[in-house]
């Protein structure tokens, strides 16, 4: 499974693709604005979209959207300390809310098909 992450703080971006090659992505790539999250969806479509509502330079879910306009459908999960504005710009679409909740994001990717390694990352890194 391929994922594109769309976080603008590199800090929470290394964070979230440690941690979801930890539970099994093959592969993520990393958008810090709209501009290169559809860039990096169009070099390779992702499998399952991770986003932060306020950009740098943008808003995610117009980058989501961007990205199912020229994809197709391509479940998501908005990451965000704005969890109301995330519930407003994209309706039905997962919210967790930051800082993260390790588990929650778990439990969210393995209902779009990321499988679990055999370790747990979460209790491994004590970020329950």
């Amino acid at each position: 499974m391929h994922i594109l992450i769309i976080e603008d703080e590199a800090l929470v971006a290394l964070d979230l693709q440690m941690f979801l090659e930890e539970l099994g992505a093959e592969s993520c790539a990393v958008a810090a604005n709209e501009e290169e999250a559809l860039r990096e969806a169009l070099r390779q479509r992702p499998d399952f979209i991770a986003s932060d509502v306020k950009l740098g330079a943008g808003f995610g879910p117009s980058a989501v959207k961007a990205i199912r306009v020229q994809l197709g459908e391509i479940p998501a999960v908005y990451i965000t300390g704005n969890p109301e504005l995330a519930r407003e710009a994209d309706p039905g679409v997962p919210v967790i809310t930051k800082p993260i909740r390790w588990l929650e994001l778990v439990e969210v990717t393995q209902k779009h098909g990321l499988p679990s390694t055999g370790s747990d990352p979460v209790v491994e890194a004590g970020q329950l």
